[in-house]
């Protein structure tokens, strides 16, 4: 009796793991991108290769290679265009940036330098990319010695701190 009863719980255990995996592997493939977001990057960032969707903070993420440049564009809940990143170099920051840069840092050596490029119409994005202060933004990386901080650079060519890695 003994012996049947645990063939019986192993039977069932095996049975419920099955279809616990069928769900698990159900749920991977339906992740990623909406509908719409995917229908949204497609319209607007056409001849795209190389894409590969994520979620990052509520917002689906397109990495993709655009006439040979890595960039990444997000989408929020609802598909809606939010934004687009690439990494530059620092010659792409407007030339009155980088002088008040330097001049503001001139102990800290540049980094990296994020281009982000938010759409003017979304309004679901934190307060300090507020509308007033265009929609282009760089942030960029500074060193000095074993200090590491990334600065905000808006369209107005305003310079804030941003956080310290």
């Amino acid at each position: 009796m003994k012996n049947l009863f645990l063939s019986a719980f192993f039977v069932l255990a095996l049975v419920v793991n099955g279809f616990a995996v069928d769900k698990n592997k159900t749920a991977k493939k339906e992740t990623g991108a909406s509908y719409f977001a995917k229908n949204n990057f497609t319209s607007r960032f056409q001849g795209a290769k190389d894409v590969e969707w994520s979620e990052v903070d509520n917002y689906y993420k397109a990495s993709f290679t655009l006439n040979g440049e890595k960039k990444s564009a997000f989408f929020d809940a609802q598909g809606e265009y939010v934004a687009t990143t690439q990494y530059v170099k620092a010659d792409k920051i407007p030339a009155e940036s980088l002088a008040k840069l330097k001049k503001l840092y001139k102990d800290y050596s540049i980094g990296e330098v994020l281009h982000f490029e938010v759409d003017s119409q979304v309004s679901s994005l934190p307060y300090s990319f507020s509308s007033d202060s265009g929609n282009s933004y760089y942030f960029v990386s500074l060193r000095k010695s074993d200090s590491q901080i990334v600065v905000k650079i808006n369209s107005g060519n305003d310079i804030s701190y941003f956080k310290s890695l």
